[in-house]
Parts: structure tokens; C-alpha cells; sequence
């Protein structure tokens, strides 16, 4: 829709928002066809088309290149510039199959990174990952919530959080109470919990990630943190987890 409505010189500003909303989920992958112009123009003179000539076709072509320069990169777009056969085919289809089944949270930093690495300035706002656990939490690292510039951080969160919760219960408010929640000012700003009988739904906000230098550090003190609360309240289902990166960013310069 996007490289239709430049090549129509029609007003393209909510759709790049569109489009940038479904590449910075992360959760999404995307499949860009990009063959040589040769190959569409011989496809071209072989079937027609009701609807394009050679020079529309090289139009929509330069525009789907431009498009490749600009996404391209992103860690979660996959262009393919020539004709495949099977074997391309299954190789497509079995990269993903891994991504699918051995991807976990701590490949989600390194994502981020690339994702910045993208932009001019180094900045993605609204970058977003959501995960699935069986409630064992068998990817926190106790090593990353030992680190020296985030340690005591991540102990003024757990405690508040905490005082939150035991104040929840002085005001009768059981395990399926809307007020499981930390919020504050800082990096890390918002966490809420859902506890529900089909599914343990967390959601963190970060309002600035550092995504070079803290991430890693701060994906892990997330997926920690739900352990403590789904401890806490013993429970049993499955937990999903989604996390916002409002400002993704690599520059030092940005707060």
C-alpha cells in the first residue's frame, strides 16, 4: 500500500506510521520479494498484465528497492532478490522453524541493537517483544542481576513492588486484583500484572532502553521479576510477556 500510494503521489504519512508499527514488533517477520527487473520483465512479456507496463513495472520496482534500503535491514526482514528453487525454499522455511522453536529473551537485545543500527540517529521508538514461559523461568540468569550499574536498581524495583503487593492484600485485593503494578519515573517505568485463570499476562514499559550497554541486562531483571510474582502467588499457568521499548536507542546522547 505504502510504494502504491508514492507512486501515486497520494498522501503516504499514515501508512509509513502503519508500516513502522508492524516492523518494530519484533514478533513479526517479513518477507520482501525483490527480483532483478530482468526477471519481472520477462515474466511481463510472458503473462501480462491487466493493470501494469514495462514502465510502471520499473517505477514499482525502483520504489520497492528504495523501500530495501530503508528496511532492509531490520532484524526481522528478509529479502530475497532472486528466483528460488525447493532448496532456497526449505532453507527459507527451516530458518524460521528455528527462530520459531529456539529463540529466547536473550536474543531480544541483540535485535534491538540492529534495529537502531538502522536509523540515522540511532533511535527506534516503540520497538515491542512479546515472549511465552511455562512458568519455570528457565532463562534468567541470576550472573546479569548481579551487575554492579544496575543492581541496586533492580533492588528499589523488587522492593516497591513488593510493598505494593503486600499493600494490595492489607486492602483485601486477592491474586486476581488490577493492581499488581510498579510505576515510576525511571528506565524501567511501568510493570503490570494479570493473573488470570487461562494465562499470567505481565506488560513492561520502558520509556529509554539503552539497548547496547543495559538491555541484556534489564531483559533479564524483567523475566526475573514476573518469576517473583508468579511465585509469590502460586501459580500455575502459562505466562505471556510483552515488552514496549519506547525509546531503543544506542546514542549516549539520549536520555
Amino acid at each position: 500500500m505504502l510504494v502504491y500510494a508514492k507512486m501515486y503521489e497520494r498522501d503516504t504519512f499514515h501508512l509509513v506510521e502503519s508500516l513502522k508499527q508492524e516492523l518494530f514488533n519484533l514478533n513479526n517477520q517479513i518477507i520482501l520479494l525483490l527480483p532483478p527487473i530482468e526477471v519481472l520483465s520477462k515474466r511481463f512479456q510472458k503473462r501480462g498484465d491487466p493493470i501494469q507496463n514495462l514502465i510502471s513495472l520499473k517505477q514499482l520496482h525502483k520504489l520497492f528497492s528504495e523501500f530495501e534500503e530503508e528496511y532492509g535491514s531490520l532484524p526481522n526482514v528478509t529479502v530475497i532478490k532472486k528466483e528460488i528453487d525447493d532448496y532456497d525454499y526449505k532453507s527459507i522455511v527451516g530458518r524460521y522453524l528455528a527462530m520459531e522453536q529456539h529463540t529466547t529473551i536473550h536474543q531480544f537485545p541483540a535485535m534491538c541493537i540492529n534495529a537502531a543500527n538502522t536509523q540515522d540517529d540511532k533511535e527506534v521508538i516503540g520497538l515491542k517483544l512479546t515472549y511465552f514461559d511455562d512458568g519455570k523461568f528457565t532463562d534468567v540468569i541470576p550472573e546479569l542481576l548481579e551487575y554492579k550499574g544496575e543492581k541496586e536498581y533492580y533492588l528499589k524495583i523488587r522492593e516497591k513492588l513488593h510493598y505494593k503487593m503486600m499493600q494490595n492484600h492489607a486492602d483485601g485485593q486477592d491474586a486476581s486484583s488490577r493492581r499488581i503494578i510498579y510505576h515510576d519515573d525511571s528506565c524501567i517505568s511501568l510493570a503490570h500484572f494479570l493473573i488470570r485463570k487461562q494465562m499470567f499476562d505481565a506488560k513492561f514499559f520502558l520509556r529509554s532502553s539503552n539497548v547496547k550497554d543495559t538491555l541484556k541486562y534489564d531483559i533479564n531483571f524483567i523475566h526475573f521479576l514476573t518469576k517473583q510474582v508468579y511465585q509469590h502467588y502460586h501459580c500455575k499457568q502459562p505466562v505471556k510477556i510483552e515488552v514496549t521499548l519506547n525509546s531503543a536507542h544506542i546514542c549516549d546522547r539520549i536520555d
